[in-house]
């Protein structure tokens, strides 16, 4: 990051390489993808993230590319990353959620196996897994949806046999 600033190239506010949607710097041509790069979320209504995880960045370089063969295509990923914990088993997350005021939860944390859901104004915006990876492609659907949630809907999040 400190090379690019030094080139020249804008720093956000998560300190990473400020970019447009289609990972774009503040230079024109030249695009950044990785954990350097701090993008404009299509999905998380212009949002600037910064995720540091080998998958998101795996994907930036496929947008990145696109557009610098002049595809004009806008980086719309649901980031996701894990972490596997000495041997415990795998914390998973999609999202990311920097703000929340609802979290439901389903399953049992004593169990080992739990969905925390992180909603703001009844919108589903993350999703931790422990034991239920099965839950991941749900949230993410809810996420890019971007749809209030009413009590019917939030009543089958907390459901473990959902």
């Amino acid at each position: 990051v400190l090379l690019a600033q030094k080139a020249g190239l804008e720093i956000g506010e998560r300190g990473g390489v400020r970019c447009t949607s289609r990972l774009e710097t503040s230079v024109s041509g030249v695009y950044a993808a990785g954990d350097i790069c701090e993008y404009e979320s299509v999905i998380h209504g212009g949002a600037h993230l910064r995720i540091e995880h080998w998958d998101v960045a795996f994907n930036h370089g496929k947008t990145a590319a696109l557009n610098m063969l002049g595809r004009d295509v806008p980086h719309q990923e649901v980031p996701y990353f894990y972490s596997v914990l000495a041997g415990l088993g795998e914390l998973e997350y999609v999202g990311p959620a920097y703000e929340w005021d609802e979290e439901i939860v389903r399953g049992s944390f004593e169990e080992a196996s739990f969905t925390n859901w992180y909603l703001k104004d009844g919108v589903v915006k993350a999703a931790l897994t422990w034991g239920r990876s099965a839950d991941l492609e749900a949230a993410r659907k809810l996420i890019v949806d971007g749809a209030p949630l009413d009590e019917r809907q939030r009543a089958a999040l907390a459901d473990p046999s959902s």
